[in-house]
């Protein structure tokens, strides 16, 4: 058995409490499951299409009003889903049983049919795999359930949630989706730079390679793939050599920032090197770049949980760009900028020859 998109989708709207479920939410959670939604120009399309099929199926109710849907981008998205009125069912309380005692915590919480198969299948996979070597995810997944997405899918319910089960219990990890970067050697221990945006990676990567190998630091040169490096910051433990600091810079302006404090967080959640602003870049295209209008920033009155990452000497000027609905593209630090000022790219990781 194959998980699809409309079975993630289904599964997500039947595990909300309340009759009204937000679809910014729902895909915010298929993109979580299956990372390749991100970027995929046929996602909005392909959504749309589930979620009318779920209608027709009367497994979801779609808003009748105009005001209930997103029409700004095709195909319109409803903003909520509804889920149909059914008649209540009285369950017969389960036969008592007794499980393994790995699995009373979640026997304990279980109540529907789904939570005790997947009990099930978990406590013949415990007794006939005692002393299981720890496996990615998927691979857990399709050996216990038959499908290597569907472990994923119930990470998000109960019983993983309130921590009754654990992926410790099941010996296995999630991977880390991998971000582009090149290794440039250098003196000194390694050192990661991550740049949010495509172009500034390139710039930089050259940059690095141009510099003199006895005068350069050691550095990990990354792309974090905008909105993506929350996720993949993980995978910072798939370099080599390791790198003992990481360093970011992206645009200044609300995205970006957010992009930086939320990879911050992970990598402290994850007990990684502290990710660290690329402070001397940040000055470079404080004093160099050319404000334009954010437009996609709606005005942001206190920036203080945005600019926490940054030094307290950049705390203002990032905010006052921040109020005045103005951002600063990382692009303003281009190629030439960066061999105009070939000591740069040391200043922004800390490096000291």
């Amino acid at each position: 058995m194959t998980t699809t998109l409309g079975d993630i989708i289904a599964a997500y709207i039947a595990e909300q409490p309340t009759n009204r479920v937000r679809v910014d939410g729902l895909l915010r959670h298929a993109t979580a499951v299956d990372p390749t939604l991100v970027g995929d120009p046929t996602a909005r399309a392909r959504l749309a299409a589930i979620l009318t099929g779920l209608a027709e199926a009367g497994a979801v109710v779609l808003p009748k009003a105009r005001s209930g849907w997103d029409d700004r981008t095709k195909p319109p998205l409803p903003i909520w889903v509804g889920k149909p009125t059914k008649p209540r069912r009285t369950q017969a309380a389960p036969t008592p049983r007794v499980w393994p005692q790995a699995l009373e915590a979640a026997a304990a919480i279980a109540s529907r049919p789904d939570e005790y198969q997947l009990l099930d299948k978990i406590g013949i996979w415990l007794r006939n795999n005692p002393n299981a070597e720890p496996v990615p995810l998927e691979e857990r997944s399709l050996e216990i359930l038959d499908d290597e997405k569907a472990l994923a899918i119930e990470t998000t319910k109960r019983l993983f949630t309130t921590g009754a089960l654990t992926l410790d219990l099941l010996a296995c990890y999630p991977t880390p989706v991998p971000f582009p970067s090149q290794h440039v050697p250098g003196v000194g221990p390694a050192r990661l730079l991550v740049a949010e945006n495509n172009a500034t990676f390139h710039s930089l990567l050259q940059a690095a390679r141009q510099l003199h190998p006895d005068a350069r630091p050691d550095l990990h040169i990354g792309w974090g793939c905008g909105n993506q490096f929350p996720t993949s910051i993980t995978a910072v433990t798939l370099l080599d050599p390791a790198p003992t600091a990481l360093y970011y810079v992206g645009d200044l302006d609300a995205a970006g920032l957010r992009i930086a404090a939320g990879a911050a967080a992970k990598a402290n959640a994850h007990k990684l090197p502290p990710l660290r602003p690329a402070t001397a870049l940040y000055e470079w295209l404080l004093a160099h770049g050319v404000p334009r209008a954010d437009r996609s920033n709606p005005g942001i009155s206190n920036p203080a949980a945005l600019i926490a990452l940054m030094p307290e000497h950049l705390h203002e000027p990032i905010s006052q760009l921040l109020r005045g609905r103005r951002r600063i593209a990382q692009e303003t630090l281009g190629l030439r900028a960066l061999r105009a000022n070939p000591n740069l790219l040391a200043q922004a990781v800390d490096y000291r020859s």
